[in-house]
C-alpha cells in the first residue's frame, strides 16, 4: 500500500523535497504498461481474479444479496416486484445512443438495510446517517433452524453461539431451507424477531449494533411494529432480505460487509452484501 503519511517514505509523494526517484519508478511502471501485450495484461487481470479465491479454489467471497428482478419477493405482494421496476428511458434498440434505465422501487426492496426513522418514535435518523463501520467487519453467522419465531426463548436456546461482545449477528433460519427469499408471492410465516426476543437481544447481547436476516423483514408478521420498534430505538442496524447458502456458508465467524445506498432522509436503502473469510 502507499506510505502512511508519519512514514519516512511519504515525502516521496508528499514534501517538497527530492521527488527524483519516485519520478524515474513512475516512468518505467508506465512504460512497462504502455509496452504490455493485450495477452501478458488479460494475464495481469486473470491473476487479480485468482486472488478472490482460496487455496482450495473456492470462492473466498459469498454474495448475499438477492438480485432485483420482476419475480423478487415484495413484502406483502403475490406477484412478486414484476416488470415495471426498471424503465429503459433510452435504447440503443430504438435509434438511441446509449441504454439508460430508471428504477422504480421501494426503499425497503430485496436486500437492503432500515434506518432508525423507519419505526423509530424517538430518532428520525435517515439511512445516510448510518455508519459503514457498523456495517463492516467481524460478524457471526448463526443457525435457528426448526424455529417458528426468533423469540426469547428461542434466543435463549442459541445463546452460546452468540459470543459476547459480538457487534454484528447474522441469523439464519428456516427462511433460507424453505427458500422463501427465492420465492416470488411473500410468505407471512416467515421467522423473524418477536418482541420478546427483540427485548432480549437488546438486553442480553448490549453490544450488538447489525442483526442481518434471511427474509425481508426482521420482525415477524405478528410483530411488525413492536419488534422493529425495540431494536431500532436501540440503535440495532436491521440488514434484511440476505440469502445465506448453507452450502458456502458454515455457521461462525466472517467478515460481512453491506454498502447501502446514500439516500438522504430515507427510511431504509437498498445494499450490497456479502461475507468473507475471516484472515489466519
Amino acid at each position: 500500500g502507499l506510505p502512511g503519511h508519519n512514514d519516512p517514505r511519504s515525502r516521496a509523494w508528499d514534501s517538497t523535497g527530492p521527488v527524483e526517484p519516485m519520478v524515474r519508478l513512475t516512468f518505467f511502471a508506465l512504460v512497462a504498461v504502455l509496452c504490455s501485450t493485450p495477452s501478458a495484461l488479460a494475464e495481469a487481470a486473470a491473476d487479480s481474479c485468482d486472488a478472490s479465491l482460496s487455496t482450495s479454489g473456492v470462492s473466498r467471497i459469498v454474495d448475499l444479496t438477492a438480485t432485483i428482478g420482476p419475480e423478487l419477493v415484495v413484502f406483502e405482494s403475490k406477484e412478486g416486484l414484476g416488470v415495471d421496476h426498471r424503465y429503459q428511458s433510452s435504447s440503443q434498440a430504438n435509434g438511441d445512443p446509449a441504454n439508460v434505465s430508471e428504477l422504480r422501487f421501494g426503499a425497503h426492496t430485496g436486500t437492503h438495510v432500515d434506518a432508525p426513522r423507519h419505526f423509530a418514535r424517538t430518532n428520525d435518523a435517515g439511512v445516510e446517517t448510518l455508519s459503514l463501520s457498523w456495517l463492516n467487519g467481524p460478524a457471526v453467522v448463526v443457525d435457528v433452524f426448526d424455529a417458528v419465531a426468533l423469540d426469547a426463548a428461542t434466543l435463549r436456546s442459541v445463546a452460546g453461539s452468540i459470543p459476547e461482545g459480538v457487534t454484528r449477528v447474522l441469523f439464519r433460519t428456516d427462511n433460507t431451507r424453505r427458500g422463501i427469499m427465492s420465492t416470488t408471492a411473500f410468505d407471512e410465516t416467515y421467522v423473524g424477531f418477536t418482541e420478546d426476543g427483540a427485548r432480549w437481544l437488546v438486553d442480553e447481547k448490549p453490544n450488538v449494533k447489525v442483526v442481518g436476516v434471511d427474509y425481508v423483514s426482521i420482525a415477524a408478521y405478528a410483530h411488525l411494529v413492536t419488534a422493529h420498534v425495540v431494536l431500532l430505538e436501540a440503535g440495532i442496524v436491521p440488514v434484511e432480505g440476505l440469502l445465506i447458502p448453507e452450502k458456502t456458508v458454515v455457521p461462525g465467524w466472517w467478515m460481512f460487509h453491506c454498502a447501502p445506498l446514500k439516500l438522504l432522509g430515507s427510511d431504509g436503502a437498498p445494499a450490497r452484501a456479502w461475507l468473507a473469510p475471516m484472515e489466519a
